[in-house]
């Protein structure tokens, strides 16, 4: 941007002058770690960026690697940037080094009413060996009802729970009275607000 001077010449104003320096921070289920940093000239145009963060840096556990995690920038205090969770997905290359020939895998998409719109979430039972039909039919049964655990929470208590909590070791447990079970895998979920 140019204004004119004394002598009606143009001076030219830096705009990195006018940007500040905000914090970005994780959400309340990653206890406010910071993410890094932006410059920014006003408030406003820090509404709903989106920002995405492997969750080994997150957790600090390097076995974690091949999760993404998303988050959104939500509210700006002082010089903070609060963000929530609008969604996490497991690397394609992760998934694949995991299911061989040998394996079945069963899938499902559950949509989970939640707090403010809907989660969806990909649910994968690896077996340690092929099964059979009725097994298949059995292991997505066991997954759909174990699902509605998390209806009508808030979308980011239930990334806690399938991502951080016993979500996917409880399933494991209860599939493994069906068929022998190498993994359960929570591959993606993704908030979707109600219009």
């Amino acid at each position: 941007m140019a204004e004119k001077g004394a002598k009606g010449r143009r001076k030219t104003v830096d705009k990195w002058k006018k940007k500040k320096w905000y914090t970005i921070t994780a959400s309340k289920i990653f206890n406010k770690k910071p993410l890094g940093e932006t410059p920014v000239e006003k408030p406003v145009n820090l509404a709903s960026r989106t920002i995405k963060i492997t969750l080994d840096v997150l957790t600090g556990q390097r076995a974690r690697r091949d999760v993404t995690v998303y988050f959104k920038t939500s509210d700006v205090q002082g010089q903070t940037i609060s963000t929530k969770v609008s969604k996490f997905e497991v690397s394609k290359g992760a998934l694949s080094r995991t299911i061989r020939r040998r394996n079945s895998k069963v899938a499902l998409v559950e949509k989970i009413p939640v707090v403010g719109g809907e989660a969806r979430v990909t649910i994968i039972v690896i077996t340690g060996r092929k099964a059979n039909q009725k097994q298949k039919t059995g292991i997505r049964a066991l997954i759909s009802e174990q699902a509605k655990d998390l209806k009508g929470k808030e979308f980011e208590d239930v990334v806690k729970e399938v991502l951080l909590e016993g979500f996917g070791n409880d399933l494991f447990k209860k599939a493994t009275k069906i068929c022998s079970i190498k993994k359960v895998v929570i591959a993606k979920a993704s908030f979707t607000e109600a219009k």
